[in-house]
């Protein structure tokens, strides 16, 4: 049983996704994956934390054309390499898990071919984000709604670059939920019952 979890920031998806991985007894991966693919790779973590979905589409692009096309000899740690390598540790993972949690890093394109997986985007309204993302960074309201858009526009440019779909859109995923007004436990509680409803998570 996989799960992958997309989410908006402050819709409290990470929250979500170890809550069901407590529930079921499944692995749970967000930035842990990071450091799998450093020591997979050999390659310094912070590498990989500065190519993380965080940052900019201008990095990527520019990078892609520097390092992928005018000099590819002189530099093999572009973000296209490091996603690969991340993506390497994430189906890695995926195959020796029983059972894990996903969080972002386009885990469901990533995994797209692997079966039993529920694909799942969390959002909730921008006010409601906007209270829990001020209290989880400790800064002003106003400080938490510039840092949303900002983390945001990142996390969809990342995500839209790698996987060529929308990050968000419903298409893209097999279920979406908002948690603006239900508790984070409720919104694992709907989760997992849509997955035993799909015949993808078998009755306890």
């Amino acid at each position: 049983m996989i799960f992958t979890i997309g989410r908006q920031v402050g819709s409290g998806g990470r929250l979500v996704g170890k809550l069901i991985a407590q529930r079921l007894g499944l692995e749970f991966y967000d930035s842990e994956i990071l450091q799998i693919a450093a020591k997979e790779s050999g390659i310094k973590g912070e590498f990989f934390e500065k190519s993380d979905e965080r940052n900019s589409l201008w990095g990527r692009f520019t990078s892609f054309f520097m390092s992928d096309h005018l000099l590819p000899a002189e530099n093999c740690l572009s973000p296209q390499s490091l996603f690969k390598f991340q993506s390497d540790a994430i189906r890695q993972a995926a195959r020796q898990a029983k059972g894990a949690v996903f969080v972002g890093r386009c885990s469901d394109y990533i995994l797209r071919d692997f079966p039993n997986r529920v694909d799942v985007f969390i959002s909730a309204e921008m006010s409601s984000r906007v209270k829990r993302a001020s209290h989880y960074y400790d800064v002003t309201e106003d400080e938490a709604a510039k840092k949303i858009a900002d983390m945001e526009e990142a996390r969809a440019d990342y995500y839209n670059f790698y996987t060529e779909k929308t990050w968000g859109m419903a298409s893209s995923y097999h279920l979406c939920v908002d948690s603006t007004d239900i508790s984070i436990e409720q919104v694992a509680d709907v989760i997992i019952n849509f997955a035993r409803l799909t015949g993808k998570l078998a009755d306890e």
